[in-house]
């Protein structure tokens, strides 16, 4: 493994002469060769799409790169990872979600309900959803949901019904009272 971490470390680093690397990028290749576990590395970059490995390291925010490649469960990474996934999707992925979702959809999603989503939401329902999800209701959405219907969800769905339908109901109750105002006189 850490014959896999220098050999990451010399392809990423050794392209710096071909062009000059954002700070951004920069950044998500020091959190992929020096804060990753092990096991995830090797899947991100045994079985990933080049592409799509290129997405990760070019857009992803640091942040939740890290907990991509700290907390994943290493076959949810690779379906993240693999040929089929669009990579705007992605890419909104590792840029809009909040960690606990993240790692939610990483940790505790049914790999075919993962790949659904990655391959046929649009960007801004899979950004909502990443984004305003309570994570134990995305749980339940990427481990009981048909395939169909989540497909349907983050495609048809505005934003706002997605919001209501991926986060709790409000607990506070609407006073049933009209307020009376007093004048003094």
């Amino acid at each position: 493994l850490k014959m896999i971490k220098f050999g990451l470390v010399f392809l990423l680093f050794g392209s710096l002469s071909a062009a000059p690397l954002t700070s951004n990028e920069v950044a998500t290749r020091v959190v992929a060769v020096s804060k990753s576990k092990p096991e995830l590395l090797s899947a991100a970059v045994s079985g990933a799409d080049p592409d799509l490995l290129r997405t990760a390291l070019t857009d992803a925010d640091p942040d939740l790169l890290e907990v991509a490649l700290t907390e994943a469960d290493a076959d949810l990474l690779k379906v993240a990872l693999t040929d089929g996934v669009v990579p705007e999707n992605l890419k909104t992925a590792l840029t809009a979600s909040r960690k606990e979702t993240l790692a939610t959809a990483l940790t505790e999603s049914k790999p075919e309900l993962l790949r659904t989503a990655l391959e046929t939401a649009k960007a801004n329902l899979l950004a909502t959803a990443l984004a305003e999800a309570d994570a134990a209701i995305l749980a339940v959405a990427l481990t009981q949901s048909r395939d169909e219907l989540l497909t349907v969800a983050l495609q048809d769905a505005t934003e706002e019904n997605l919001k209501v339908a991926l986060t709790p109901a409000r607990r506070r109750r609407r006073s049933v009272i009209k307020p009376r105002y007093f004048t003094l006189a």
